[in-house]
């Protein structure tokens, strides 16, 4: 497949759904053993329906788990060596017990779809359905969801904070194009109703992360094609776009924030655009972006709590690829091999089981 009709390919399977190898000889069924409460990545692989999961103090003791027969999931949450995997075009989630393995399959409403998720606490996670236009809390325990709340159109994102979950809709059409800006669903956690909504100057919200101010930076990956991704800056406790910044290129998709304070942004066009939030200035912007090995196509980024960073890169999206780690000061440090088309990567500590 050539570049140009993969990435329009991407571009709509993230509109659908929004931005980790064979265990060694001597691995046991889960990961626990050996890795108890220790750091660990997990790599959600889009292409071949698994998660990479290793500890990221031994890269090497890579352990793949399967999350499902069908689906598209291209995004993780995570929390206490829990995980969930929205499955995107397959309405559920799954939830994985990281120290053992085991996979628990969470229905959704039929013809949801299921793309952003966050952890509200340890028992509760929401998950976003495009499909239906709503969202919907899932207890990881016990294997249920409660029922749907009524957001915005084309909801592809979620974050929450202690009382408050905040829901990214993209406000697409039927082709998947932005049919006007995007906006923030706020959702009370207590009633489970919509309480307010955040009007955003960005098209297309993605994806979010917090940055270390406390404000909360959401991605807005634009229209496929004309290279008009921008952040915007949100006021969490005021509930108002605060900032906006364009000049983010085609179709961003993840967003990490390094131990310095600097957000670095991942496409499948240009790679990796690195931004310094505090002075509104970019250290490698889209048109000289940050440079890596073996390819300019960037589909996730993470750091971890060392400060080394986590880059993956999806290849054609046919064969198992690699994410690639660098030290604090991006020095290279290592390939580790995950599956097809990584797409989303995340921390958490694992306890043996």
């Amino acid at each position: 497949m050539c570049c140009e009709a993969r990435w329009k390919t991407l571009a709509v399977v993230a509109a659908l759904t929004f931005a980790t190898i064979t265990c060694d000889a001597d691995a046991p069924t889960g990961i626990g053993n050996g890795v108890s409460g220790v750091e660990t990545a997990v790599v959600v692989n889009s292409i071949d329906l698994s998660v990479t999961v290793f500890p990221v103090d031994s890269p090497g003791m890579v352990h793949t788990i399967g999350l499902a027969q069908a689906g598209s999931p291209v995004s993780i949450a995570v929390r206490e060596g829990r995980a969930v995997v929205p499955l995107g075009l397959l309405s559920a989630a799954a939830v994985i017990e990281l120290a053992t393995g085991d996979v628990r399959t969470i229905p959704l409403p039929e013809n949801s779809g299921a793309t952003g998720v966050a952890f509200l606490n340890d028992s509760i996670a929401y998950v976003a359905n495009p499909g239906l236009n709503t969202v919907i809390p899932i207890n990881v325990f016990d294997g249920t969801a409660a029922d749907e709340i009524a957001v915005g159109i084309y909801p592809q994102g979620v974050t929450a904070t202690s009382d408050r979950v905040l829901v990214l809709n993209a406000e697409l059409d039927e082709t998947f194009r932005p049919a006007r800006t995007g906006a923030i669903s706020v959702i009370d956690p207590t009633s489970n109703t919509e309480v307010s909504a955040i009007l955003l100057s960005g098209f297309n919200p993605s994806v979010a992360a917090f940055g270390p101010d406390g404000l909360l930076y959401v991605v807005n990956s634009g229209t496929f094609g004309q290279g008009d991704g921008s952040v915007s800056v949100v006021d969490a406790s005021t509930l108002s776009e605060v900032e906006h910044h364009a000049g983010f290129g085609e179709f961003p998709g993840a967003i990490a924030f390094s131990p310095e304070g600097h957000a670095y942004v991942s496409s499948f066009s240009y790679g990796i655009a690195v931004w310094d939030a505090e002075a509104d200035t970019f250290i490698w912007p889209p048109s000289d972006p940050l440079r890596i090995q073996r390819s300019s196509a960037v589909s996730g980024v993470g750091f971890d709590s060392q400060g080394r960073f986590y880059t993956l890169i999806p290849g054609d999206c046919t064969a198992p690829s690699v994410t690639l780690r660098f030290n604090p000061d991006l020095s290279f440090d290592r390939e580790i091999d995950v599956g097809v088309c990584p797409i989303a990567i995340a921390f958490t500590h694992v306890e043996a089981p």
